[in-house]
């Protein structure tokens, strides 16, 4: 017979095991600011704040990214493209520069493919067309990022993602409405039509819906416009839509977590700032700032969705690193800090990583932006 001290102990011992073994990931969030390295998110946390660390997504810092590619050592500033660094955080394998997810011609599966066929469904939210890289490392696989069309048609016609949101190429390649409507997918142009799609959507239903939102030609407009109208640094072009009418990341995000989040067993979902990265290209600190603060925003829509849930992860990262961005002096709180920038080109520097929620103490630390991809297999893994 066993004492009551060895029941003690296998009590324990069970209790242990059960924190250690602990259930699946259901939902993975993954949020991508591109080009949003340390600097970026400094200047904007002291122009919105008055001092750095301030963001909502920064008191989830877990550490580094290393964003290299398979031939970025070539690069004179040893700096991956947005393609080759999707592709390692959605595959786990290397790729060169300017290739979306395959090697030797043969598809490498995404993330966003195995969940598919676990029954997750999924979602690509993006501020630039949506065939632009970073989605696409999710959603297709070429030889080249410059194929929109034919990345449009794995969107269409492989992978078919339930959500896709964002921008798109007004010459008529890569994501068009005729294509979408086609393959099946709802459309919506505005703001008014997106949440007419969306809102209508029983919430106890487990049908499935396939949403395209097609709202600005060539990428979203600024943030820094919408918020400084008399101070425009670029005229818009005639019978461009602007923010009155067309939704804000945080907005988009909000409706396709609201679609989403029907799926019993859970989705996955990119959320992309990628007029983060154009702003560093074009060294210009002003949108820099304000497309960073509305990747924030979207951010803490995520959050209050997920506030009392305990089956999500949520990551915010970038692809690398865009402008060698260097901040020099804090100019106080609604003030552009001083900086510097040594580059108009992505560099090689790590770039930060941030996770909150089930599974995130895994990214504590210095890691490759492959491990993206390996540790959401493993926390999803059934």
């Amino acid at each position: 017979m066993l004492r009551k001290s060895h029941f003690t102990i296998l009590f324990i011992l069970l209790v242990l095991l059960g924190q250690t073994s602990g259930a699946a990931v259901k939902n993975v969030i993954v949020m991508i600011g591109d080009g949003m390295g340390f600097e970026q998110v400094k200047a904007a946390s002291m122009y919105a704040y008055g001092e750095e660390g301030k963001l909502s997504f920064e008191k989830y810092y877990c550490g580094e990214l290393a964003t290299h590619s398979a031939d970025s050592y070539k690069e004179k500033n040893h700096a991956t493209d947005s393609a080759a660094a999707v592709t390692a955080m959605a595959t786990g394998q290397k790729v060169k520069n300017g290739i979306l997810s395959e090697r030797a011609s043969e598809p490498i599966k995404t993330i966003l493919e195995h969940l598919k066929e676990r029954g997750k469904a999924a979602g690509l939210i993006t501020t630039v067309p949506v065939t632009h890289a970073t989605p696409a490392g999710f959603g297709a696989h070429n030889r080249s990022r410059d194929n929109y069309s034919d990345i449009a048609n794995d969107y269409m016609t492989q992978t078919r993602p339930n959500i896709l949101f964002g921008a798109y190429y007004k010459n008529g390649k890569g994501m068009t409405q005729e294509k979408a409507m086609k393959a099946g997918y709802t459309i919506a142009m505005t703001r008014k039509q997106m949440l007419d799609m969306v809102d209508p959507i029983d919430k106890n239903s487990e049908e499935v819906f396939f949403l395209v939102g097609l709202f600005c030609p060539d990428g979203m407009p600024w943030e820094y416009d919408y918020y400084h109208p008399k101070q425009i640094l670029f005229p818009l072009e005639e019978n461009v839509p602007t923010y009155d009418t067309i939704p804000h990341l945080s907005e988009m995000t909000s409706a396709a977590l609201s679609v989403l989040d029907n799926d019993p067993d859970g989705f996955f979902l990119m959320v992309e700032g990628g007029k983060i990265d154009w702003a560093g290209h074009s060294n210009n600190i002003e949108f820099n700032v304000f497309e960073t603060l509305e990747f924030d925003r979207a951010f803490k829509r995520v959050m209050d969705w997920a506030i009392d849930r305990d089956d999500t992860l949520i990551i915010v990262t970038a692809d690398h690193e865009c402008g060698g961005l260097w901040v020099v002096k804090n100019n106080r709180r609604g003030s552009m800090p001083d900086v510097f920038w040594g580059s108009k080109k992505h560099t090689g520097v790590n770039v930060p990583i941030y996770a909150v929620g089930q599974g995130a103490k895994e990214f504590i630390g210095v890691i490759d932006n492959t491990d993206i991809f390996k540790i959401i297999m493993k926390l999803t893994e059934e």
